[in-house]
């Protein structure tokens, strides 16, 4: 089971984008870490926000980069971007994506030179992935490298980077997909896991970002 259909019930529409634009706002979401409460919700704000940054010109779309955790967060995030607007192509392994579109790559990707850099899902369980959790040498193996990948994406060389994490899903995604949890909370009587980021970012020391909340990153980029 993956994140719900990015474009089904979106907090934000092309529509809202446009009547925002009457209000110049700049989006403040430089090296901060978002907080979402759901997987369908981080998919849709991070496409939001970038369709902000094209909206105001403030960059080309071959300037933003999305790194995510697997291939699934890439497909639904390259149709949350496709219902904002917003041209992202999924970069393959070996394969170069079209210059003049948003790149989605995978997290342990080499390094790419965007301008924005949003890394989305940065919940525990996603990142570092399940192989990268257990005690034996492959998977301590694999977690270095991970941490190296995340401090590859994080480099204070960077103009502007945004974490993004979710800290909520149904119990049974989270099972599913193997998410770490220590509580759960019942809404409308559905049984939601608690998430953290991943320890990537505590790990990070004086460079962690500030957490800053969805409405805020929202309000900030002028859609709500």
């Amino acid at each position: 089971m993956a994140p719900e259909n990015a474009s089904a019930n979106s907090p934000v529409s092309r529509n809202d984008a446009s009547a925002a634009a009457q209000q110049p706002q700049e989006m403040r979401g430089v090296h901060a870490l978002v907080k979402w409460e759901s997987p369908a919700d981080e998919v849709r704000g991070i496409a939001a926000g970038a369709a902000v940054l094209l909206r105001d010109h403030a960059v080309l779309p071959h300037q933003i980069g999305f790194s995510v955790p697997n291939r699934t967060w890439a497909v639904q995030l390259a149709q949350a971007c496709k219902v904002m607007g917003v041209r992202a192509s999924i970069a393959e392994a070996g394969e170069v994506p079209s210059g003049s579109a948003a790149v989605i790559f995978d997290f342990r990707a080499p390094k790419r030179n965007v301008e924005w850099l949003f890394v989305v899902g940065c919940t525990e369980g996603l990142m570092p992935t399940a192989a990268a959790t257990g005690d034996d040498k492959a998977s301590r193996a694999a977690q270095e490298e991970q941490r190296a990948a995340f401090a590859r994406l994080v480099a204070g060389d960077r103009p502007h980077v945004v974490l993004s994490y979710f800290a909520q899903a149904d119990v049974a995604l989270a099972d599913q997909i193997r998410l770490p949890y220590r509580r759960t909370i019942t809404r409308d009587g559905v049984s939601l896991a608690c998430l953290t980021p991943t320890h990537f970012i505590s790990e990070m020391g004086a460079a962690r970002p500030t957490t800053v909340g969805s409405q805020r990153f929202l309000r900030d980029a002028g859609l709500n």
